[in-house]
C-alpha cells in the first residue's frame, strides 16, 4: 500500500509510537492487515548486545473456592444482572407489532438463574452436537429412536430460541458503530479477571486468531490459511493456550485497530519510530498486560528492526521469523533466494549472525529443512539446546539436500538446536494452542440476527472455559482437578443447573423430587381422581410430558352385574358376555379395530377407546356380531357393521 504523502498517527496505547502505511504492503484490497515492506540493510553492526530478560513462570493466584464460583467470577453475578435489566426493558429491536402467532407474543422476563441454566445449555450444546439446534429437544417415538437429551427438562426450545435471540449484552440506548460494540463490556471483564487469577510468565505470543462467521457484517475479513478462513479478526496475547489479552481487528479502519489522531507534537524529535497498522497492535498488547519485563514471540507477520527497537527501547524483549523484505541484512537475503533455488551449499545446522548497526537486534540465519531467517533482541545464536528431531516426511526439494543427509535412514535423531530456534518453537504457538481447545467444543451452529452473538458465545464464552480448565489445572483449586475439558464443561453443567434450576422459571413442570427414584418404591395414594404420579410427573428421562391440559375422565366404578348385549342381524340375543373383560393385544386392521380375545377382567384404564370409536370382535361362535349404540361405565359405543367390514 503506497501513499504519495506520509500521513502519521498515533497509537493510542502508547503516544510515542506513530503509524504510518507507506512502509507496508497490505494483503488484501479490502484489508488493512499489511506486511513490512522494507529495503534490505546495507550496513550492519559489530558486536551484538542482547537485552537481559529474567526468566519468570507463570503463577496461578488462589482461587474461589468452587468450579462454579471461578467459572461465575467470568460471569459475574452483577454483570447477568444488567443483561437481564437491558432485556427485559426492550427485548425486541423491532418496533412494528407481531404476528397474530408470533412467538413475540409469548415472551416473558427472564431472570438471572435463568440466563445461568441457559449459559450451561449454551454449553451443553457445544459438548452434545448435534445437525439442528431443535434436534437436542427431540425425544423417541414409536418407530423413530432419538438420543434423548436432558436439557429438556429445563428449558423448552422454544424459550432457548428466545433468550439466544433476544438476549442483550449492552445497553440498547448506546450508540453502537460496530458488532464488537455489543460485547465490550463482558470482553473487557474477562480480560480484567483472567489477569487477576493468573500472573503471566516472562515468555508470550502474539498472533491472530479467526472467529467464524459467514454473515454480512463490514468487521469480517477473510485468511484463506486459518482453520477458519472467513469470520472476524481478533489479535490475542496467549501463554501456552491461556488467552491474556486481546483487540478487535477493524479492517476498513485504515491505520488500525489501536490507532487515533496524533494528540500532540514533539518538535526536534527525529528518532521518533513508524510502525505500520499490523505492527502497531504489538506494543498495544502489551500495554494491556501488568508492567514487568516480557519475552514476546512473533511470527514474519509482524518482524522488523523497527518493531524490535520499538519494543527493546520499552524493556520487551523479542523474537521472531522474518521475511526478506522485512529490512533485514542484504546477505541474508541472498542466502535466502540461494536457498530457494537450491544453490546454497550449507551443511545442515550452520548458523550465521549479524547485528543491526546500531547493534541492538541479532539477525540469523540458521539452516534446517529450509534457511530459516530470525531476528531477536534476546539471543545470540550461540546457545545450544538438545532435542530429538524427527525426520521430515518428504525431503525430495533441493534445499532439503542437508537435512536428508543428516537423518540418512534414521527416522528420529538427537540433535543439537539453537535455542532461539527451540524457544520459539515451544512458545509461538501459545494462540494457536488457545485456538484449537476453543475450536473442539464450542458452540458451532449457524449465528443469525447478529454477528455479535458468534463474538460473545464463539469466542468470550469459549475463552471463560479455556481459562478457567487452566486455571485449574495448573493451579491449587479446593476440589478436584479434571485433565480433560469435556469433565470439566459436564461438571460446570452440572454444577450451573443444580444451582439455578431451582429459582429458575424456564420449566418448573419437569423439576422432580425423586426423579430416579424405582417405581417399586413409589408410595401409592388414592386422590380420588385420575392424575399422573405426584413424585416423577411423567419427568422420566424421554418421557415428555405433554403440552395438552384435558384429561381424559376417570372410569367407573365397576358393576359384577353390568352386561353387553349382543345381537344378531335380526335383532335377536345370541351371546350375553361375561362381566367387565379386558381388551388384550388390540390392533387396527382396515376401518374397525379387531380384538382378539376376552381373556380375562378389566384392571385398568382402556386405552385406545373413545367415544363413537368403531370397533369389532372376532368371536367364534357366531362370526358376525352388531353392537347397538349402548352407554357402559360412561363410554358411549357406535352401532358395528357385521364382521366383514374388516
Amino acid at each position: 500500500m503506497d501513499s504519495p504523502r506520509p500521513v502519521a498517527v498515533t497509537n493510542q496505547f502508547d503516544d510515542e509510537l506513530l503509524i504510518r502505511i507507506d512502509n507496508s504492503l497490505c494483503e488484501h484490497p479490502s484489508d488493512n492487515t499489511c506486511r513490512p515492506a522494507l529495503p534490505p540493510l546495507p550496513t550492519r553492526g559489530s558486536k551484538f548486545e542482547p537485552l537481559e530478560v529474567p526468566f519468570r513462570a507463570p503463577e496461578v493466584r488462589n482461587l474461589p473456592t468452587t468450579a462454579l464460583a471461578l467459572f461465575e467470577a467470568f460471569v459475574p453475578l452483577d454483570l447477568v444482572e444488567k443483561w437481564v435489566l437491558w432485556t427485559n426493558r426492550e427485548p425486541f429491536s423491532r418496533s412494528q407489532a407481531p404476528l397474530p402467532h408470533s412467538r413475540r407474543l409469548r415472551w416473558t422476563p427472564i431472570t438471572p438463574d435463568e440466563v445461568y441454566i441457559w449459559l450451561a445449555i449454551l454449553i451443553y450444546l457445544g459438548l452434545h452436537r448435534e445437525r439442528r439446534i431443535q434436534d437436542h429437544w427431540k425425544t423417541s417415538r414409536l418407530g423413530i429412536q432419538r438420543p434423548t437429551h436432558p436439557i429438556v427438562k429445563f428449558m423448552t426450545f422454544d424459550r432457548f430460541t428466545q433468550i439466544l435471540r433476544n438476549l442483550r449484552l449492552c445497553d440498547p440506548d448506546n450508540l453502537i458503530s460496530t458488532d464488537f460494540d455489543y460485547v465490550n463490556d463482558w470482553s473487557s471483564h474477562i480480560q480484567q479477571i483472567s489477569l487477576h487469577l493468573y500472573n503471566p510468565g516472562s515468555m508470550i505470543a502474539i498472533d491472530e486468531c479467526m472467529i467464524r462467521y459467514t454473515g454480512r457484517s463490514k468487521q469480517t475479513t477473510r485468511v484463506p490459511s486459518k482453520p477458519v478462513p472467513v469470520g472476524y479478526k481478533v489479535w490475542a496475547s496467549a501463554q501456552r493456550g491461556y488467552f491474556l489479552s486481546w483487540i478487535w481487528h477493524l479492517p476498513k479502519q485504515a491505520m488500525g485497530s489501536a490507532a487515533e489522531p496524533i494528540r500532540r507534537k514533539k518538535p526536534g524529535n527525529n528518532d521518533q519510530i513508524y510502525l505500520n497498522p499490523t505492527q502497531s497492535v504489538v506494543p498495544a498488547l502489551i500495554k494491556l498486560l501488568p508492567e514487568q519485563p516480557y519475552h514476546v514471540f512473533l511470527d514474519n507477520l509482524f518482524s522488523s528492526p523497527n518493531l524490535f527497537v520499538a519494543l527493546r527501547r520499552r524493556g520487551v524483549g523479542a523474537t521472531g521469523t522474518a521475511r526478506t523484505n522485512s529490512g533485514i541484512d542484504k546477505e541474508l537475503v541472498q542466502w535466502k533466494a540461494d536457498d530457494s533455488k537450491g544453490k546454497l551449499q550449507w551443511p545442515w545446522g550452520k548458523l550465521q549472525a549479524y547485528p543491526t548497526p546500531d547493534n541492538l537486534i541479532n539477525q540469523i540465519a540458521w539452516k534446517d529443512n529450509a534457511l530459516v531467517l530470525m531476528l531477536s533482541t534476546v539471543h545470540t545464536g550461540n546457545e545450544i539446546e538438545e532435542r530429538i528431531r524427527k525426520r521430515p516426511a518428504n525431503v525430495s526439494k533441493p534445499q532439503q539436500r542437508a537435512i536428508k543427509e543428516e537423518f540418512k535412514d534414521k527416522h528420529t535423531k538427537k540433535l543439537k538446536l539453537p535455542i532461539v530456534t527451540v524457544e520459539y518453537n515451544d512458545e509461538m504457538g501459545s494462540v494457536d494452542v488457545g485456538d484449537q481447545l476453543r475450536g473442539y467444543m464450542g458452540y458451532d451452529h449457524i449465528t443469525r440476527r447478529g454477528g455479535w452473538k458468534a463474538i460473545a458465545y464463539g469466542f468470550l464464552l469459549d475463552t471463560a472455559l479455556i481459562n478457567t480448565f487452566i486455571l485449574q489445572q495448573r493451579g491449587n483449586p479446593q476440589w478436584q482437578t479434571f485433565d480433560s475439558q469435556i469433565r470439566w464443561r459436564s461438571y460446570l453443567i452440572d454444577q450451573l443447573i443444580q444451582h439455578h434450576a431451582t429459582n429458575g422459571t424456564s420449566r418448573q413442570r419437569y423439576r422432580a423430587g425423586a426423579e430416579t427414584l424405582p417405581m417399586s418404591e413409589h408410595i401409592h395414594k388414592q386422590r380420588g381422581k385420575c392424575s399422573r404420579c405426584v413424585a416423577c410427573q411423567g419427568f422420566r428421562l424421554g418421557q415428555v410430558r405433554s403440552q395438552s391440559q384435558q384429561q381424559r375422565p376417570p372410569l367407573g366404578a365397576l358393576d359384577d352385574d353390568s352386561k353387553w348385549d349382543v345381537t344378531g342381524p335380526g335383532g335377536n340375543p345370541v351371546m350375553r358376555l361375561p362381566p367387565a373383560p379386558i381388551l388384550k393385544r388390540a390392533f387396527l386392521k382396515g376401518p374397525a379395530l379387531r380384538v382378539d380375545p376376552f381373556l380375562s377382567r378389566i384392571t385398568g384404564k382402556m386405552e385406545g377407546l373413545h367415544a363413537y370409536e368403531t370397533f369389532g370382535f372376532d368371536l367364534a361362535p357366531p362370526p358376525s356380531l352388531v353392537l347397538h349404540l349402548k352407554t357402559w361405565n360412561g363410554l358411549v359405543f357406535h352401532t358395528l357393521a357385521p364382521s366383514n367390514t374388516y
